[in-house]
């Protein structure tokens, strides 16, 4: 009977591996498809900062921004793997995806056991790759997620055995999520309370000491990467930088939406992010009361539901929840989903023999899967990339990015720097040129704080020393986020900057979405423009 068991275990895991599979070449699939998906700014900062640190330039040496240098890091390394391009990134962010699929596997199987560990790895791999959460794009939020899980996972493993010493790899894992992007912090704070809830061994003679014990490895490990980040960037000489950049401005990033416009602002975000999958978005919360009120759950209460909500304080900071920020919330709302399927089969087979209601909790979640994706069938297998830019993002130029990149690389040497009047560092990666500045977004220029004319002025004062051979004007309104009251010191100069040193020799019109007017040197001069999504690109005289 024993042998029998086991034996029934072990074919169940076997098939639960094979539909893991099908699932991660469903993801690949898709993924080859969207490997042109043109960088967005996000892209184009990570990408840019990977190429720097490539060069031997360390971060907020030659381009500042406020969070954490791990997902530069991360860039780099995919850099040097699959090269510097639109492809090599997304391929890199494929291989970190299906990474995260897996490993989401197994931490549900830690819970649910194999039939819910699929459901949740399958969830996973749809929620993550759906356009709601911009699930194109290798966004700091998948790296944030494949250290968290891990070290999740091994955090169950290690408590199981009680050993102090075995917390330190978990913490460290969880100070790499934090390092990706500065959210991943609420993954360390789990580790922490979940160390201090989790029930300590009566073979020792002190638990409180146990546990402060076990706590203090933890909180060393997640410390771990980011001392070695700060001696890395205190020896490079941009401390002063990244002090700046990552705690101060930062600070005053985070203060600009007030709490009384927080839950308008979730409410819309939650329900673009969900999209075509929000009756998955459902039964995760169903998930999440059964782990709470549901009296013979099985799994680790306390480690659901701190995961659970840690999770979703990733989203919070700033109060900005914007889709792609839900996504270091999916492998909880994932593993949740997985729960309630593998409630839905507990206690269908009382009706039943339990292979049959495997098959009906089964065609229920491909129902539900097919929903979203048939919803969204043009992203998953029709439309063409470019395509699906301009559907995504509207007129921002992140298309005509690349050709004005190729422009610009055709007219300079590799030591000629350009300057962008914009939010669009892609172009600094396409080109292979580096920027003016180290300001290589406007936004924190035209946003509501004390550093807004103090920031204008050194971007200025940069741009005329660098004195670059090509400048880029971006007057496009998402490329700004100019607010009412913004500080507008630096367009009186822009004005005059340009006429005094440069001329047109560039327009890239976009008309619609289907079509962008290109014109070069005299034609440029002599085009007119007839949209106000266009980009203009000058050349020192």
């Amino acid at each position: 009977m024993v042998k029998e068991t086991v034996l029934n275990k072990t074919l169940s895991y076997s098939r639960s591996l094979v539909f893991v599979g099908f699932i991660v070449v469903f993801v690949v699939f898709v993924r080859v498809r969207l490997l042109d998906f043109p960088l967005e700014r996000d892209e184009g900062e990570y990408a840019y900062m990977g190429q720097l640190l490539l060069q031997g330039i360390p971060p907020y040496g030659e381009a500042y921004n406020m969070k954490f240098p791990g997902t530069y890091l991360m860039y780099a390394l995919i850099m040097t793997v699959f090269g510097q391009s639109i492809q090599g990134v997304h391929w890199g962010l494929m291989v970190v995806n299906c990474a995260s699929i897996v490993f989401i596997f197994y931490l549900a199987r830690t819970t649910t056991g194999d039939f819910g560990a699929v459901i949740a790895s399958g969830t996973y791999a749809a929620l993550s790759l759906s356009s709601s959460v911009l699930g194109f794009a290798a966004h700091a939020t998948h790296f944030v997620v494949l250290p968290a899980v891990a070290g999740a996972l091994l955090l169950l493993i290690v408590s199981g055995k009680n050993k102090a010493r075995g917390y330190f790899s978990p913490g460290a894992l969880f100070g790499l999520a934090f390092l990706m992007k500065q959210p991943g912090f609420f993954f360390v704070l789990f580790g922490a309370l979940y160390i201090l809830c989790q029930p300590i061994s009566s073979k020792f003679a002190d638990p409180l000491k146990r546990r402060f014990l076990n706590l203090g490895v933890f909180t060393l490990g997640a410390a771990a990467p980011l001392v070695v980040t700060f001696v890395w960037l205190y020896a490079a000489g941009v401390f002063d930088k990244f002090w700046f950049w990552t705690f101060q401005y930062a600070s005053k990033y985070g203060s600009q939406i007030p709490f009384g416009s927080a839950f308008p602002i979730f409410k819309s975000s939650v329900s673009k992010a969900a999209g075509s999958f929000f009756l998955l978005w459902v039964i995760g919360a169903l998930g999440f009361l059964l782990v709470l009120f549901r009296r013979d759950f099985k799994g680790d209460r306390v480690f659901m539901l701190l995961f659970a909500v840690c999770s979703f304080l990733t989203v919070c900071p700033g109060f900005y929840f914007r889709e792609h920020y839900f996504v270091t919330f999916l492998p909880a709302l994932s593993v949740l989903v997985g729960i309630c399927f593998d409630y839905f089969i507990e206690k269908g087979a009382v009706l039943t023999k339990r292979r049959y209601i495997k098959i009906i909790g089964s065609g229920l979640f491909v129902i539900l899967l097919l929903f979203g994706i048939i919803r969204q069938k043009g992203y998953f297998f029709e439309d063409d990339p470019v395509r699906l830019a301009r559907t995504s993002y509207g007129a921002n130029p992140f298309p005509e990015s690349i050709e004005i990149a190729k422009f610009i690389a055709a007219r300079s040497a590799v030591t000629d720097k350009v300057a962008v009047f914009g939010s669009e560092p892609q172009i600094f990666f396409y080109a292979k040129r580096h920027s003016a500045t180290g300001y290589i977004y406007t936004y924190g220029l035209m946003e509501i704080h004390g550093y807004s004319l103090r920031m204008q002025k050194e971007m200025i004062s940069e741009i005329e020393a660098a004195s670059p051979k090509f400048v880029v004007v971006v007057p496009i309104t998402t490329s700004w986020l100019v607010r009412a009251n913004s500080e507008r010191f630096i367009f009186g100069w822009i004005g005059n900057y340009l006429g005094k040193y440069y001329s047109l020799v560039g327009v890239a019109d976009i008309i619609s979405p289907d079509v962008t007017v290109y014109r070069w040197d005299d034609d440029a001069r002599d085009y007119k423009v007839q949209s106000e999504a266009r980009v203009l690109i000058y050349e020192r005289k």
